[in-house]
């Protein structure tokens, strides 16, 4: 069984009991204005530009089988060169007289050409191609640009990057791959009474995959946990009962039409299936982020709490934690060429998320914050 990927966090001691092991799955149904891991919401693997590593020399531009890595610079521009060093390829050129293929690359050198000349300088591979020290190369990291259509995430950029400033999000893994990392911290979740969660992205977009994870973790004994937003149909969320030991259910926001504005879906299926999860699971963990100016109003905390107690007719009223907002992920959004649409949040005082806690809790709640071990 095979599945994506894009990152796995050690000794984890937010997302359930004990020291955790947290896999991240990608893929998400949600588009949150305020997520803090966007490299997890496309299904499929992407590439991440760090622009401060990078200085613009042009290996990722000549090794790119896509011609998806452009050089944007106005003193010179990259050629992409043909296996015989002698022939020199310019734009519209494939060295026979022709006009090249878009994926033709040849990337066994790299030809600096200056604009407006015929001289050409040959740089060997994997060598760095100069630079002139003029204005318009001063913020020249921002001279690469990747076009995003094109990119194939194939991660060769990646390999030849000098500096390290490229990366792929995401990576295909075995479910028998995973669970060898997963065993190796298995003496820390036996001496901690922790284990191993799920999270993403949306894991339950990879059913199959998470369920063959789920299993295995079960044979061995190890206390699992899945962190899902509950978009998903109830059949799917319902597969998973038998082998979560706990369940951490993101609620955001009650009013169906700001939970789109939010996140781009409506919430209906969201709350309804857990509904369905409190009569059908005995340790369910509703997580709720405290975003300031955005899902902190009075109504939206008194109809959320009013909303898990009444489960308590249906079953076992789940616990609610209070996550605070915070800006670690809005680098992120650079990197992978994206716009963080609010830069200007400021994070929650203390005051306030006790303030919401304190709330909830004369709600009827069981509270918690930022996640931590019961």
């Amino acid at each position: 069984m095979i599945g994506t990927i894009f990152d796995i966090k050690k000794y984890s001691v937010h997302d359930g009991p004990g020291i955790r092991t947290t896999v991240f799955l990608k893929g998400c149904p949600l588009k949150c204005v305020w997520c803090h891991n966007p490299e997890g919401q496309e299904t499929s693997a992407e590439i991440m530009f760090s622009s401060d590593r990078c200085t613009a020399c042009g290996t990722c531009v000549s090794v790119c089988p896509n011609q998806a890595v452009i050089l944007k610079n106005a003193d010179r521009q990259i050629a992409r060169v043909h296996p015989d060093p002698s022939i020199v390829l310019r734009e519209g050129s494939d060295g026979n007289g022709g006009s090249p293929a878009m994926n033709s690359v040849y990337s066994n050198q790299a030809i600096a050409i200056e604009a407006g000349s015929a001289q050409t300088e040959t740089v060997r591979p994997g060598q760095a191609m100069p630079l002139k020290d003029t204005s318009q190369n001063l913020n020249r990291a921002h001279g690469i640009h990747t076009v995003r259509e094109k990119c194939t995430a194939c991660g060769e950029c990646v390999k030849a990057c000098p500096r390290g400033a490229r990366e792929v999000a995401g990576r295909v893994v075995t479910s028998d791959e995973l669970i060898q990392e997963i065993m190796k911290d298995v003496v820390f979740y036996d001496s901690s009474r922790g284990g191993v969660t799920f999270s993403g992205g949306e894991p339950l977009l990879q059913p199959d995959f998470l369920i063959a994870l789920l299993r295995e973790c079960k044979e061995r004994e190890i206390h699992t946990a899945v962190d899902t937003c509950g978009f998903v149909k109830w059949e799917t969320l319902s597969a998973i009962v038998p082998y979560a030991d706990l369940i951490l259910y993101d609620l955001k926001c009650m009013d169906a039409g700001m939970h789109v504005e939010l996140t781009g879906r409506r919430n209906e299926v969201i709350l309804e299936n857990l509904i369905c999860l409190s009569k059908t699971h005995d340790d369910v963990i509703v997580r709720f982020p405290l975003i300031p100016g955005i899902n902190d109003n009075e109504e939206n905390i008194v109809s959320m709490g009013k909303f898990l107690s009444s489960l308590r007719g249906e079953g076992k009223s789940p616990r609610i934690d209070v996550l605070p907002y915070h800006k670690t992920g809005i680098g992120k959004y650079e990197r992978l060429g994206r716009v963080y649409s609010i830069p200007d949040i400021p994070r929650p005082t203390d005051e306030m998320v006790h303030a919401v806690r304190e709330r909830l809790r004369k709600l009827g709640l069981e509270t918690g914050i930022g996640g931590q071990a019961r």
